[in-house]
């Protein structure tokens, strides 16, 4: 994934501008849900334009970390109070400490697009405390098999069941697998913004799993 990647992305939309109703709603509710207390120190690996970490920021959650392959949005998160780091994940070294430093890791619409995640997922176990939470979306393949490869930078499709067995050979322990986002009809009737777990209902999965 290169910066001509993201300035596309950017340019169709995807960035802190133009940051959905949906993330604002979702990711506070997932917080509730999941890490409820504030203090939580949380990083986002593959961090984007900030679709994860401005709505926790903005709902509260102060002690937020990122990662990403590129620099291209390091100004925003650091305007933002955000702590970032530009980092090869399939490659390098996490830098923080083992066993000790977050007690949440999110992974939105990382994991499909690397060639190896044994590092990303290695990684992410060795710097979670113990009892800590890993949240990852990925697409469901069995909901978007004809519409995954049409981006180019797709490259690993899940389901549930493969998603699942990679975590447990990480030793993190799967607590739920879920649709996530909202479904086409549902999200024209804005009814998912006052019944929340409306937003398990889309063509994405949501894993939740514990250290």
């Amino acid at each position: 994934m290169n910066k001509n990647y993201l300035e596309e992305m950017v340019n169709f939309g995807y960035n802190p501008e133009n940051i959905d109703a949906f993330h604002y709603i979702a990711l506070p509710y997932l917080g509730q849900r999941f890490f409820s207390n504030k203090n939580s120190r949380i990083l986002d690996v593959g961090a984007g334009s900030g679709h994860c970490l401005i709505p926790l920021k903005k709902s509260g959650w102060q002690d937020l970390w990122a990662i990403d392959i590129d620099d291209f949005n390091k100004d925003l998160f650091q305007k933002s109070g955000i702590n970032f780091n530009k980092l090869d994940v399939e490659k390098e070294k996490f830098p923080y400490n083992d066993n000790s430093f977050f007690d949440v890791v999110l992974s939105f619409h990382l994991i499909e697009h690397l060639f190896d995640p044994s590092n990303f997922m290695s990684e992410t176990h060795r710097i979670l405390k113990t009892d800590g939470i890993f949240i990852l979306v990925t697409p469901d393949w069995r909901k978007q098999y004809k519409s995954f490869y049409r981006d180019h930078t797709h490259i690993h499709p899940y389901d549930k069941e493969s998603i699942a067995r990679l975590l447990r050979c990480y030793n993190l322990t799967p607590i739920e697998i879920k649709s996530f986002g909202v479904l086409k009809g549902v999200g024209r009737s804005n009814l998912w913004k006052l019944i929340k777990p409306l937003i398990f209902t889309g063509i994405d999965l949501i894993v939740v799993s514990k250290k």
